[in-house]
């Protein structure tokens, strides 16, 4: 997707971001939905009644392997993009126009692959402040909101659902369901800071992470690292008649 949002971002989660008002080419960017590579998998399937010779023609196996039911809603994307820091320029003070930093073309944006699990989510920094310098005082950055090679982890969504149906003559069915979210228990950490590049990075007395741009933290304090929901489950009975 390429170009500003809408100036509104009702039943939205994120906000559009206009840069340049008086420079339409420079609002033409990448939208902060964008994800260049999506699958959604979504299956269901239910054992049938054995039949065959044999073990395959016995009535209590085929009564035992048969009704059970797996789904699954399996959800693998691109991380969502980041939005470029903001300038820290006097500029919307006198102008009521916020801008953004400028890129330096050729320094990387991160320090840290956040898809990789090869580091301390508590001890890093993962942004790279030095990729970003504010405009010229009194002028509008011209960098974009965002940018294809700098995006948030990941975040795989999976979610499967093991039943068993009972059935009793033709028209009375129990279905005992398991409904489980987060099934593979991903260790998914917030995402970094990253409003402001110039925000002073800090730690703490234990040596993690406490504030500052790049740093995963929800608590300055201890400098606690908090992770996404872990692997929940709900037990559901249906009877159908």
């Amino acid at each position: 997707m390429v170009g500003s949002e809408q100036d509104y971002n009702y039943f939205g989660f994120i906000a559009p971001v206009t840069n340049d008002v008086f420079n339409r080419a420079v609002n033409k960017y990448l939208s902060g939905y964008d994800q260049p590579l999506l699958s959604v998998i979504a299956a269901n399937y239910t054992t049938p009644t054995l039949n065959g010779r044999g073990f395959l023609g016995n009535k209590i196996a085929s009564s035992i392997a048969r009704d059970w039911q797996i789904g699954a809603v399996l959800r693998y994307g691109s991380g969502l993009p980041i939005q470029a820091p903001a300038a820290t320029t006097s500029l919307t003070t006198y102008t009521g126009q916020s801008t953004f930093v400028n890129r330096f073309p050729g320094v990387p944006l991160f320090t840290k692959d956040l898809n990789c699990h090869c580091f301390d989510r508590n001890a890093a920094f993962v942004l790279n402040p030095a990729a970003w310098q504010n405009p010229p005082l009194g002028q509008l950055g011209t960098a974009a909101a965002y940018y294809n090679d700098y995006r948030y982890q990941r975040r795989p969504l999976e979610s499967m659902s093991p039943a068993r149906n009972f059935r009793f003559k033709e028209r009375f069915n129990l279905q005992i369901r398991g409904e489980f979210t987060t099934i593979c228990n991903r260790t998914e950490p917030n995402n970094p800071t990253a409003t402001n590049a110039f925000a002073t990075q800090t730690r703490s007395a234990n040596g993690n992470t406490s504030g500052g741009f790049g740093s995963i933290i929800t608590n300055p304090g201890t400098g606690a690292v908090t992770f996404s929901a872990p692997r929940q489950g709900t037990l559901v009975a249906r009877f159908q008649f």
